[in-house]
Formats: structure tokens, sequence, C-alpha cells
């Protein structure tokens, strides 16, 4: 059973302007393949006013079962200038969230592919062959990268985001089920791996957000909330790197030996909070004057 939906762009009228960018958002997922989302597109610098959106929607992209066919309903619907209405918009969301979609779901940002550094995690990474969806037809890669990726909570459907080559705020959008049960967990790890050598290079800043983004996608691995942590130790946010270490340690209390002696954690063995959560004896203070 083949079921996919593309999105190839928002229907503005005749008359409307032309389309500079877009912006959307997942507003939230039920517990099918079935998802709420929010769509936008802005006109250009001085053909109308480039905060307001010329074009919204809002509604759901829903792969059905008995049919079987992909379904958009709209909820909401604007176009032109000066149709932007913001209590129209967020009574549709109270509308959605009421119809049952509010389960959060996970979100990965699949950066530059100059940002993946080795071939094992670019295989993984920058690759959907990981996930064994099979939609009727896919983007033409030659114009349009996979750019980001949503999961439904139970892990058997995405809402996958290409943007145009060389126009990264326009988007194509597809709704497809996939069949690899472990690939969520499994682009987690890659990020993460991809992070720790992004690190070794010098490249902190794509380190951390390689890192992140696995963390976020695979919250409940262990050790990828420990690789986090780590990263977060190294750079200076060591409140944060406590709150993921105990979260890592929690979901796999094996790595409580691990971190005792893991000098990635350096920064933070003075405190006492990390003492007591890997079970070391409190640091002696300073002798009490008489």
């Amino acid at each position: 059973m083949r079921l996919a939906l593309l999105l190839i762009g928002l229907a503005v009228p005749s008359s409307a302007l032309d389309i500079a960018r877009e912006d959307f958002g997942v507003l939230g997922w039920t517990d099918a393949c079935s998802v709420a989302i929010e769509r936008y597109a802005y006109p250009y610098l001085g053909e109308a006013m480039q905060a307001e959106p010329i074009t919204s929607r809002l509604g759901t992209l829903t792969i059905e079962l008995k049919t079987p066919v992909t379904v958009t309903r709209w909820v909401f619907e604007a176009d032109g200038v000066n149709t932007y209405d913001p209590h129209a918009i967020e009574t549709a969301k109270r509308k959605l969230r009421k119809a049952g979609f509010d389960r959060p779901g996970f979100y990965e940002l699949i950066r530059d592919s100059e940002t993946v550094v080795s071939p094992g995690s670019a295989e993984v990474i920058l690759s959907t062959a990981s996930l064994d969806a099979r939609p009727d037809f896919w983007p033409d890669t030659r114009e349009w990268r996979w750019a980001r990726a949503y999961y439904n909570p139970i892990g058997t459907c995405a809402l996958l985001v290409y943007e145009r080559i060389g126009e990264p705020e326009r988007y194509k959008m597809l709704l497809t089920r996939y069949y690899n049960p472990a690939a969520r967990s499994d682009r987690g790890r890659a990020h993460v791996v991809n992070g720790r050598l992004l690190f070794n290079k010098g490249d902190l800043a794509s380190a951390f957000a390689e890192t992140e983004i696995g963390a976020r996608l695979a919250p409940e691995v262990g050790g990828v909330r420990y690789q986090y942590a780590a990263m977060l130790a190294m750079t200076g946010h060591p409140d944060r790197a406590m709150k993921e270490l105990l979260a890592a340690i929690k979901r796999e209390p094996g790595l409580r030996k691990r971190a005792l002696d893991d000098l990635d954690f350096e920064t933070l063995h003075d405190r006492q909070d990390f003492q007591e959560l890997i079970q070391l004896k409190p640091r002696p203070g300073p002798p009490i004057p008489p």
C-alpha cells in the first residue's frame, strides 16, 4: 500500500502578489497518521506589508485507511492583502486541538550537507532510505532538498519537508508512512555521532546544533541524552547539562559509572548535584575557623 501527499504550494487568487517566502508549523498529531499544520505565504518587499501573510492556511493532512487516500482538510483559508486575521487563526487552532490534534511529535532539522562530516552519518542523515518510506513519488532532488521532518508520536508516519534549492523559504511537504520502527532513534544517534566529530574538528556551533537535534529526535535513548549532556557541559551550560545527564541515567542506569570517569563532565565535578547523582561523597570544604 503506497500512500503520499505532495503539497505543491499555496493556492492564491489570480490578483495575488508574488510569494517571496513561506512559513509553516506543525500544530499537533492525533494517534494516527494525521497532523495539523499552519502555513503562510508572504509578499516581496514593497508590494505589501511584509509582516502579514497574503495567504494563510490551517488544517489537517491525513492518510486514511479505508479509502485509502491522503486527504487535506483546511479549517481556515484566507488569500490576499489584509486578510490575515489573528483571532480567526487562534479560533482555528483551538478547534484543531479540540478535535484531537494535540499530540506532540518529534522534530528533525536536516542541516546543510557540508555539516555532515562522516560518511556513515551522511548515509543516514541525508537520505530517506533509513525510514523505509514508500510514497508513490518523491520531489525532484535536483530542485528540492530534504530539510526537515516531523514524526508522529507512535513512530509510523512522518511529514517530510523539502525546500527549494536556492530558495530556502519555499517548501513542499510529503506526508508518508514509514516502515522502519527504529528509524527515528537511529537518526538521532547519527546526529549525535556527527556532533562529536564536528566537536573534534573544532566546529563548536555545528557540534552543539547536531547533538541537540539528536537529543530532541530520540529523547528516549539514554546514550543520546548522555552525549547531549556532555556537549552542554563542555560548552558552558552546566545547569542544562545536569538536567540532561539525570534524564540519561534514568533511562540507562549504567551511564552513572561512565559519567564518573568521563572528562567531558570535568567542569561539573565540584557541583553537589553532580556528586550526589553519581553517588560520590561530597568533597570537604575549607576548615571552619575556631
